[in-house]
């Protein structure tokens, strides 16, 4: 600074000022030492608990995914052995290499009780045993699926009982978990739990993507309660507002199928 410049009043207060500043805060924070000591022990607290939990969460969800390997892996070798014993079996029928094997051998189902029941069990025992886990219930979907497949509908109902994880409702996995809930309830001729499955996912704007199909279901299951006025209504409601998908295709078709039925009576 040269000679001549002047100070300024605010360069003679400015230090003083911020020692007046500084000293009112150190006072401020002798006084209420205490309580931020408190506050932040909480956060710190907080925080542990919270990587403790995540940790222990974390520990849980590898321990359930080690234990449902093995039975997971053992029901997909069986059955890719059946279905490319069967696959051999048409393609030498085919191209008159046996002759001993007949159309009626090739398109008999598996013996699910002989081929399959025992590593079932195992699975969904493992299910169980780890039933709070997001890997139990990504399990119990895979294989609740695998077991509508081979027609074993009440079993499939009982394999997703045994989760007891719940995923948000915005979570996908929620919008898999209730429509594989509601085809099972279907197929066991539980029009009504399947309604209220869907309605789960219908009420759920983050689950948009799941709602041609649900809403589609949901017409499924008015016709099996044999309200075909609803079921109609419902079919019409995802032919007119999802055009373009696959969910509104099918609901023409049922469309035309329900106009058959006075016909058919």
């Amino acid at each position: 600074m040269s000679s001549k410049e002047k100070l300024t009043k605010q360069d003679i207060q400015g230090p003083d000022m911020f020692m007046t500043f500084s000293e009112k805060m150190f006072h401020w924070i002798e006084r209420n030492a205490k309580a931020i000591l408190a506050v932040v022990s909480l956060a710190a607290v907080v925080a542990l608990g919270y990587t403790a939990y995540g940790y222990y969460s974390a520990s849980q969800e590898r321990k359930a995914a080690e234990a449902l390997f093995k039975p997971e892996v053992e029901l997909r070798d069986t059955d890719t052995k059946l279905r490319e014993s069967r696959a051999k079996k048409m393609q030498d029928m085919a191209i008159g290499k046996d002759k001993t094997i007949k159309v009626a051998d090739v398109d008999k189902p598996a013996d699910y009780e002989k081929e399959y029941s025992a590593t079932v069990a195992k699975l969904t025992e493992a299910i169980r045993a780890h039933a709070h886990t997001k890997a139990a219930m990504v399990s119990a979907l895979n294989l609740a699926n695998f077991l509508v497949q081979q027609k074993q509908y009440p079993a499939a109902l009982q394999v997703l009982e045994a989760p007891k994880y719940k995923p948000s409702d915005s979570d996908l996995l929620a919008g898999f978990w209730h429509m594989h809930r509601g085809l099972a309830y279907l197929e066991n001729q539980k029009a009504e739990d399947a309604i209220k499955e869907y309605k789960e996912i219908l009420d759920s704007k983050d689950l948009k993507s799941f709602h041609p199909e649900a809403w589609l279901k949901t017409g499924v299951a008015h016709e099996m309660k044999g309200d075909l006025n609803k079921a109609r209504e419902t079919y019409e409601k995802v032919d007119r507002e999802f055009k373009g998908t696959e969910a509104s295709n099918t609901a023409s078709q049922y469309l035309r199928l329900l106009d058959l039925k006075p016909q058919q009576g």
